[in-house]
This record gives structure tokens, C-alpha cells and sequence, in this order.
């Protein structure tokens, strides 16, 4: 409002305050109506003031609605973060990439939504972005839905403030799997290349020179792969010159495979080979290759020339299947008879076992009876002859004599008696046990023979079945036969000892051995009592052992299971 060019003070009022009332005395018509006009003309520039204003907040809400579409809806996902990683902003499409709400992700830390092997690096690539204003790259692994991992490029950079940065991740899972595929399959490739058993070259078609062969090719041909590389087929002898070379390069180029059979070949140290060849015209990242499969077939071709005999013997081996299953027949029938063999010998070894136990029960009861009966008769005899020679003291001198000679043979048909009797068996090894009994078979036995014997054993031994007592017995006595008639020997030892699971029995010499398989497979009666030995061991179910050679101390060891 226009101000008076008087120096004194007045005081203007709208026109709705003027409307009504009465004018001061000092205020001029002419200046209430400039008044009303400035006043008028300031509210349309108040009113075109703020149309504008107005026209500008929709344009500022419309541009706004469009960034917000642009924000949310670009394919692209969009994260502000601060310096230490925390969420600030994200659009839709970043959230839906994590699979959760956009609330839930503003506030947390970027790194939660990482795989956890792969937060350290994103935390030194957070660390790059604001230390560098150029836009950083890099790969990273997000936990999506159900802990799916979603491989993303993400590219970051600073904002001018340097307080946040600005964060663009793209979802390139199927092109890192797909990058992944085709690294697997270029190494199966690789590994097929390098490892199959034919030769396989690769050779530009257009300067139709080797690039490149496989390790058997090096082999097959007796050259390196530097030797290789650079040249064409017809130099290394695959085609027979140059110009066959080209012809296959011209019938490969048309129809894209070309196939050789019983191509010759000569290695390098001049070894003849026959080979097939397949050529195969391919692309590989839009180059044009050639890959010949080369197979070396001098064993197969060596093999149809062998078909060819083995027919003319077929006829023969036909013949000889027939003999053979006769053969068969035959040996069928001898192994059926080996096992009826096998039967009839273990029921002889049974019925043997059977003989060994009855003739130990007949020796039993007559060396009771010799003892009991006969060498108490003999000695009645002699104690009458010993009455009848008293009473008769005025009898001859002759017949005194004969009663004492005969009363000298009736004390020597006692001794035999009773050694008779103790050879069937003592009746101290059944009153007394094995100890007793072999201790008086020792005395006895180095008494006649010279032949020092010990006998180391324990209590226990006399504790064992009267069966068990009476093989050791019966092993102990034919083994110290032996000795006596064969060793030479002048000391033995007999061992006997009980463990938890066996009883075992060794006797060993200091004489002159023998041949232990030469001696027990002799067809003679004299086998030195090995086989009756190690019968009655094996009639209770233990084992006998033999160990002796020519000039070395025998050793025998008998091993019983416990019952």
C-alpha cells in the first residue's frame, strides 16, 4: 500500500472495514480511491500467487507420484545405506528380491539379508564405496524366501553429502548358473578331451592347420603336441598328400561329417597303424571348428583276421566240448565217488575210534584179571612150594633144589605178569591217576633204557576224565617207544599243562629226527605209531602235531579242548 506524502501518521483499513463508516475529516477523497485500487491489485497478485502456488504442488506431487512409480517399479532394486550398512531406503523391487516387506527391511543392517560366508567382504566393499566417489561393483550371495540363495551385481557409490550411498542390485542368478554350466561342461569337455582313448585333433577350416590335440593323438602318433600344432592332416600322414587333404576339407565344408575307415598310418618310429577317422564340422562362440576324431582300429582289424581262424576252430573246440563234457562227466562221477570215499573213511576212522576204545576197555579188564587172578595165583603157588619145602626138610637134597628153582620161575612168571598187566594198563593210572602212573612208567623206562626222562605237570591233570587221562597215557608211552628205538636220544622231557580253553602235552628229545611227510605217508607198517597216535588224539576231538627233521630233536605236541 501507497504511503501518504504527509509527514503525519495515518492509518489505512480495508474496504470492509471503510464500508459503513465514517471518514476522518483529514482523509481525501483522492486517496481512499488510490488506496482501494492498490488493495484490489494486490489481491489478484495474491490470488495469481497462489493459482501459481497451487498449479506448482500438483506438478510437485505428480512429478513425485512418478518417481515413486520409477522408485518402486524399475526391475532394478534400489537400497540407500548409510556408512555402517543400516537400510535407510529400499523400493519394491529390492524387497520383493529379499522376499520380504520394505517396513521390515528399513532400519537393519544390510548384511543380515547376505549369505553369511560372503558379509565380511561386503563389509570391506561398504568400506571402498565411501572411501572411493567412483561407483563400485561386485557379486554377492542374498538369503531370499526360505533361505534360497539369489546371486546379485551389486553397484554402489557415495552420495555428495558423504553421509550415504545409493545401492543398484540386479538379479543375475540364471546368468552366474548358466556361467557355471558352461564352466562345467568346457571342464567335462576338457576332461573327455584329455582323457578319452581316441586321438582327437582340432583344426581351423580356414587356414586348415592343427590348433590344438589331445594326449592319446601324442601317443597314438609318437609326436609331442608342439610337434602337432601348425600342421595340416596330410602332414602328420593322416590323408596320403594334399591334395586328398583339401578334398576332405571341400566334402566337409558341404555335408559337415566326413568319414574315413582303414586309413593307414605310420607313427613316428615307423609302426604301421590302421585307423578310422571322424571329421565334424562345428561352432563354438561363433567360430567355425573342425574336430577329427581319430581311433586307432589295428587291434579290431588284427581281430577280424582272427575271426576268421577262430572259425576254422571252432569245429575243433566244438569237439573238444564234447570230450570235455564227457571229461566232466567223468570227474563228476569220480568226485562223487571221492565223497563216498571220504564217508566210507571218516566211518572207518569212527569204527577205528570204536576198535581203540574197546581194546582200551579188553586191556583193562585183563590186566585186572592178570593182576587179580593170575599173579595172585602164581604167588599162591610159590607160597606153597615155600610150605611144601619147609615140611620137607629131610627130604632130598635134590628135590630141595627143584622146589627152589621152581619157586625162581614162579617169582619170574609173577614179574612178567605184572609187567604184562602194567603194559595193558596200570591199574595205577585208574587208582592213582596220570601222574602217578606215568612216574612209575618213568622210573621203569630209564631203569631199562638209560635214557633220562622228566616230567613237568601240575595237580590238575589227575582231574581230567579217565578218557582224556588214558590218551595222554597211551601218547605219552608210544612216543618215549620211539625214542627209545629210533632217537638216539639220551633226555626227554614230558610237559603237561592246563589253559582255560586246553590241556596240552608236548615231549620232546635231544636225538636224531626224521622226516615227519615221508615217514606218516609210508605205505609201511613201522610208521613209529604216528597214526595210532594221532588217532586216539583225534577220537576226543584234539589235535596232533609232529615237528622233527633228519639230525634234529623231534618234538611232539598233542592240544585237547577243554569240556
Amino acid at each position: 500500500m501507497k504511503k501518504s506524502s504527509s509527514p503525519e501518521k495515518r492509518v489505512t483499513k480495508p474496504a470492509s472495514a471503510v464500508k459503513g463508516t465514517l471518514l476522518p475529516t483529514d482523509l481525501r477523497p483522492s486517496d481512499t480511491t488510490q488506496n482501494v485500487f492498490d488493495l484490489k491489485r494486490q489481491q489478484m497478485r495474491s490470488v495469481e500467487q497462489g493459482a501459481s502456488l497451487n498449479l506448482s504442488h500438483h506438478q510437485t506431487n505428480d512429478l513425485l507420484e512418478q518417481y515413486k512409480q520409477l522408485y518402486d517399479f524399475t526391475p532394478v532394486g534400489y537400497f540407500t545405506l548409510s556408512a555402517r550398512g543400516v537400510i535407510l531406503m529400499v523400493n519394491l523391487a529390492g524387497a520383493t528380491m529379499v522376499g520380504t516387506d520394505a517396513a521390515m527391511l528399513i532400519g537393519h543392517s544390510f548384511v543380515r539379508i547376505l549369505a553369511p560366508r560372503q558379509r565380511n567382504a561386503f563389509k570391506t566393499f561398504l568400506s571402498n564405496v565411501f572411501a572411493d566417489p567412483s561407483k563400485q561393483s561386485a557379486d554377492f550371495e542374498l538369503l531370499a524366501t526360505k533361505q534360497t540363495k539369489l546371486i546379485v551385481n551389486l553397484e554402489a557409490w557415495r552420495s555428495s553429502n558423504g553421509l550415504q550411498c545409493t545401492a543398484i542390485i540386479q538379479d543375475i542368478t540364471e546368468r552366474k548358473l548358466a556361467q557355471e554350466q558352461m564352466r562345467i561342461s568346457e571342464t567335462h569337455y576338457r576332461r573327455l578331451f584329455e582323457a578319452t582313448h581316441d586321438g582327437i585333433v582340432i583344426i581351423d577350416p580356414i587356414t586348415s592347420q592343427i590348433i590344438d590335440a589331445n594326449p592319446f593323438i601324442t601317443q597314438l602318433l609318437g609326436n609331442s603336441k608342439e610337434q602337432l600344432v601348425g600342421k595340416e592332416l596330410f602332414e602328420i600322414g593322416l590323408l596320403k598328400d594334399e591334395a586328398a587333404s583339401r578334398t576332405m576339407f571341400r566334402l566337409l565344408k558341404r555335408n559337415h561329417q566326413v568319414r574315413y575307415e582303414n586309413l593307414p598310418l605310420k607313427r613316428k618310429d615307423g609302426l604301421p597303424l590302421e585307423v578310422e577317422v571322424v571329421a565334424n564340422l562345428f561352432l563354438t562362440d561363433g567360430r567355425s571348428m573342425i574336430q577329427c576324431n581319430i581311433r586307432d582300429i589295428t587291434a579290431r582289424k588284427m581281430a577280424e583276421v582272427m575271426s576268421i581262424r577262430n572259425e576254422k576252430l571252432n569245429r575243433e573246440i566244438n569237439r573238444r566240448k564234447v570230450v570235455e563234457e564227457n571229461l566232466l562227466t567223468k570227474r563228476n562221477e569220480q568226485i562223487r565217488i571221492l565223497h563216498q570215499s571220504r564217508l566210507q573213511e571218516q566211518k572207518l576212522r569212527d569204527f577205528s575210534h570204536q576198535i581203540l576204545k574197546a581194546q582200551e576197555e579188553e586191556r583193562k579188564r585183563i590186566s585186572r584179571e592178570l593182576h587179580d587172578v593170575i599173579a595172585q595165583t602164581l604167588i599162591g603157588i610159590n607160597i606153597n612150594l615155600a610150605v611144601l619145602s619147609h615140611e620137607s626138610a629131610a627130604a632130598s637134597a635134590i628135590l630141595k633144589r627143584q622146589i627152589d628153582k621152581t619157586q625162581l620161575l614162579v617169582r619170574d612168571a609173577v614179574e612178567i605178569v605184572h609187567d604184562f598187566a602194567r603194559e595193558l594198563r596200570p591199574t595205577m593210572l585208574d587208582d592213582l591217576g596220570l601222574i602217578s602212573a606215568l612216574q612209575a612208567h618213568l622210573r621203569n623206562f630209564t631203569e631199562k633204557t638209560g635214557i633220562r626222562v622228566t616230567l613237568n605237570s601240575c595237580e590238575e591233570i589227575d582231574h581230567l576224565s579217565s578218557n582224556v587221562q588214558t590218551v595222554l597215557y597211551r601218547v605219552a608211552l608210544e612216543a618215549l617207544t620211539n625214542i627209545n628205538r629210533h632217537s638216539k636220544a639220551s633226555l626227554a622231557v614230558v610237559n603237561l599243562g592246563i589253559t582255560d580253553k586246553s590241556i596240552l602235552m608236548e615231549i620232546k628229545d635231544n636225538g636224531y629226527g626224521f622226516e615227519v611227510i615221508r615217514k606218516i605217508g609210508s605205505k609201511k607198517k613201522n610208521r613209529l605209531g604216528l597214526i595210532g597216535m594221532r588217532e586216539r588224539v583225534e577220537m576226543i576231538g584234539g589235535t596232533f602235531q609232529v615237528n622233527s627233521a633228519p639230525g634234529e630233536p623231534t618234538t611232539i605236541q598233542v592240544e585237547i579242548p577243554m569240556t
